[in-house]
């Protein structure tokens, strides 16, 4: 029912159903991603970082598990914790290696952390990693070879 709700984008009858969910079952994960992720989608960050932090806590099936880790690193990071955001993408990308949008997001988290020219490069690696626009992969080796050391000046 609340993740319904969800999925159709009615945030706070999913946000109540949650609360009041919860009032009988706290420590059901399930239920603080769903608060979690509907306070999030209604601009609520704030309120929503403890539901995620408990929903993680408490363990979740892999899927939802990466979505509340882009969730709760996100939120970090936007609301002025891209150091925490940081450490959250470090660990979640150990988890889920192959996941891209975890290291899009970490990428982000890392330019916030004024980490611009660390979060160029790996974002251009993974450009070059995972298009398949035929013009970039042209130059692919050329374009990981300067992501490596981006003020490098060649004579």
């Amino acid at each position: 029912m609340i993740l319904t709700l969800l999925q159709n984008g009615d945030y706070e009858t999913a946000r109540l159903k949650a609360l009041a969910e919860l009032k009988n079952a706290p420590e059901n994960a399930e239920l603080n991603y769903f608060a979690a992720w509907a306070h999030d989608a209604l601009g609520k960050e704030d309120a929503a970082i403890p539901f995620y932090e408990k929903a993680l806590e408490l363990g979740l099936p892999d899927a939802d598990k990466k979505e509340a880790y882009i969730g709760l690193g996100s939120t970090y990071r936007i609301t002025g914790s891209p150091e925490k955001a940081v450490l959250l993408f470090q660990k979640a990308i150990e988890e889920f290696p192959e996941n891209n949008a975890l290291r899009t997001f970490f990428i982000m988290a890392k330019y916030n952390q004024g980490k611009e020219k660390e979060a160029l490069q790996e974002a251009l690696l993974l450009l070059t990693n995972t298009t398949n626009d035929k013009d970039i992969l042209s130059y692919k080796k050329a374009i990981q070879f300067y992501a490596q050391d981006l003020d490098a000046l060649f004579h």
